[in-house]
């Protein structure tokens, strides 16, 4: 598989939030390869029943797929929002704290 590049560069985002990335990458590549193989198999089906089985049952995984990764993402850049707002001095919801950049909790 081809390496993308991340679509978090830079310091506002953390490692995390890249190794998440590829995760999610990767499920979804497995879930294609998956939905490829059934596909295969469905079009040997003389009747054509599978492929009327098979779509919903597809779209439904995708569509999991998508919203457990959505929820995941949300969480890391929640996480990496805090950091950024620690790392200048800001309370968690964005104003001054009035303590230091970088300064340690």
């Amino acid at each position: 598989m081809p390496e993308f590049p991340s679509s978090f560069q830079g310091s506002n985002f953390s490692d995390e939030t890249r190794a998440l990335e590829k995760r999610h990458d990767a499920e979804a590549a497995a879930l294609g390869a998956a939905q490829g193989a059934a596909s295969l198999a469905a079009s040997v089906d003389p009747t054509g029943i599978s492929s009327f089985i098979k779509a919903p049952v597809g779209l439904a995984a995708r569509n999991a797929l998508a919203k457990s990764a959505d929820a995941r993402m949300d969480a890391q850049l929640a996480r990496d929002e805090q950091a950024l707002y620690r790392r200048y001095g800001m309370n968690p919801d964005g104003t001054p704290s009035g303590k230091q950049p970088g300064a340690s909790d």
